[in-house]
């Protein structure tokens, strides 16, 4: 029986989701610090007098923060960089005011080279050039999940992560309990194990992903399934199943994680566990639809257990659980068949074919008492399921009258069927010599009886 596989669908960050971090690194005032209130030292160096004078003329809109302001602020900066001919630390600063605003007015995209040029000239202190790098990342990140052109989507998914290397290699891990370091810490930290899992280098990506599980307190949804979907690719199947078992303790009402779960244990080759999850999504009303219940079958099935199944299978037939139909009571007698029961098989296939119009049934169970020695039996059965018909492969069926009769001596039946046989595409054609090779004695036999041989029937083409 087939068992169903993880479907991962994980996508890159969209547009317009991953702002929180961009914004808040970039500045959380749109108000520039030289026409704040000084609360901090100045640092060197400083904004030149006529840009200063400039910015101060916006003053209350900046103040005011009203996002339908944002089009005519970011219009009226750009203006400023154009006319005073703005550089070196006036236009760094001007830019990163610029791309504030973008990103506040939905243009996060289009800031990236602006961030790029603000942070180029290294004029901000350290702390303001890891936030603004940072942010850069992000929007790095947010490229290449908008993106169709597959090299741009991996060259910004590259620059995601040299951005996070360095970002890194400049931020010392935070203690546990500094809430305003590990904040931001651990958005990078994020953002870094999604990066390397797009670029497939999973056992990186399962490593970062531990860590940030580690260092949250309460870690969130995302770095739970994060981890388990590294866990995964990285080949730890067993892990992933594990991780998942921590994550749905927490959160058993939700419906795709349980399927995941299920699925960790089938890609690890624990059946039993697989059949486990099944049974306790069922419990919390989930799992519960018939494609849910043929997979519990197939478990039980791969697993040899052929009584469990069967007796599974029919009581979901007859409850609705599952559709009663011709396909399914097969796979009943099928069981049956493994466990070497026949009068099972003959009873199961017997009362089920009465259920319905077509003849599948009918002819497994005409199939099942020919070999079993009942040929006239058999043969009646056969012949039941052709006239009722709606056959999957009505050309077998045939080629097996046809062979059927011509052991009970229907020789003329014989050839018939065999004649619907050959013009089906449902045989083999040594099947079909195979046959026609018996065929001929009946023709011989056909002619034999009458006198006029030339209008006996061949077992030709």
């Amino acid at each position: 029986m087939p068992s169903p596989r993880l479907s991962r669908q994980s996508r890159l960050p969209q547009a317009g989701t991953c702002l929180r971090l961009a914004v808040l690194l970039l500045g959380c005032s749109l108000l520039p610090a030289t026409v704040q209130a000084q609360a901090a030292a100045p640092q060197p160096p400083e904004l030149s007098a006529g840009l200063s004078d400039e910015l101060g003329k916006l003053r209350e809109a900046l103040q005011a923060d009203d996002p339908a302001a944002y089009p005519e602020l970011l219009r009226k900066i750009e203006d400023l960089i154009t006319r005073l001919k703005l550089k070196d630390y006036d236009l760094a600063y001007t830019n990163r005011l610029r791309a504030n605003l973008m990103i506040r007015s939905g243009q996060a995209i289009k800031a990236i080279p602006v961030v790029e040029q603000s942070i180029s000239g290294n004029y901000f202190a350290p702390g303001e050039t890891l936030g603004m790098s940072l942010a850069l990342a992000q929007l790095y990140m947010q490229d290449a999940g908008t993106t169709s052109d597959e090299k741009h989507r991996e060259k910004r998914l590259g620059q995601t992560r040299d951005r996070l290397n360095a970002w890194f290699a400049a931020s010392p891990e935070p203690v546990l309990g500094d809430s305003d370091k590990m904040a931001p810490y651990i958005d990078a930290m994020e953002l870094y194990a999604n990066c390397l899992y797009f670029l497939k280098d999973y056992q990186k990506s399962y490593e970062v992903s531990q860590k940030l599980v580690r260092l949250s307190i309460e870690p969130k949804d995302q770095s739970w399934i994060l981890l388990f979907a590294a866990q995964q690719e990285a080949g730890k199947n067993a892990d992933a199943a594990e991780t998942f078992e921590m994550f749905i303790r927490k959160f058993p009402d939700k419906k795709d994680y349980w399927l995941q779960l299920t699925q960790a244990y089938l890609s690890s080759d624990q059946a039993i566990r697989a059949i486990l999850t099944y049974q306790r999504a069922q419990a919390n009303g989930f799992q519960n639809q018939p494609a849910d219940y043929m997979n519990i079958f197939g478990l039980y099935y791969r697993l040899e257990e052929y009584s469990r199944a069967s007796q599974l299978l029919e009581s979901w037939i007859k409850s609705g659980k599952v559709e009663d139909n011709e396909d399914n009571w097969e796979l009943v007698s099928v069981c049956m068949q493994n466990l070497r029961r026949e009068d099972a098989v003959r009873k199961i296939l017997d009362e089920s074919r009465k259920r319905f119009k077509t003849g599948n049934l009918d002819y497994q169970l005409a199939q099942y008492l020919w070999y079993d020695g009942k040929y006239k039996e058999g043969l009646a059965v056969a012949t039941t399921a052709w006239k009722k018909g709606g056959l999957k492969r009505p050309g077998r069926a045939a080629l097996f009258l046809a062979t059927a009769n011509f052991e009970q001596r229907n020789y003329e039946l014989a050839l018939e069927f065999f004649g619907i046989a050959e013009k089906s595409s449902d045989n083999d054609k040594r099947d079909l010599d195979r046959v026609r090779k018996i065929l001929q004695e009946a023709v011989d036999i056909i002619r034999s009886r009458t006198p006029e041989a030339e209008t006996a029937p061949a077992a030709t083409s």
